[in-house]
């Protein structure tokens, strides 16, 4: 077996195959960071809300911001304002 260099593209695997129609939806990421998966899912998705309570790493995304429609934000997960209804998912991956 190869190895595998590049592990998140088994995430990315799983999640298409959970959504058939991944081109179709609304994904919330719950601790974004530097904004490697963001890019990901925003290739893919209608949409992406993105968030990290590290204005530091949110500024780093918005300072080379993914292609499509991805919003970022600066919150914690107790503070961060998302309507209902608002996503199809939410995502949490390589954040504690």
């Amino acid at each position: 077996m190869p190895i595998q260099l590049d592990p998140e593209e088994h995430e990315i695997t799983a999640l298409v195959e959970l959504l058939p129609n991944l081109h179709q939806s609304r994904i919330v990421e719950v601790g974004c960071g530097d904004g490697r998966l963001t890019r990901r899912y925003a290739a893919r998705a209608a949409s992406v809300i993105a968030f990290d309570p590290d204005e530091v790493s949110i500024a780093a995304v918005r300072s080379n911001p993914p292609a499509g429609d991805v919003e970022l934000r600066t919150a914690t997960v107790e503070s961060v304002d998302i309507a209902d209804g608002s996503a199809d998912v939410v995502l949490l991956s390589w954040a504690l």
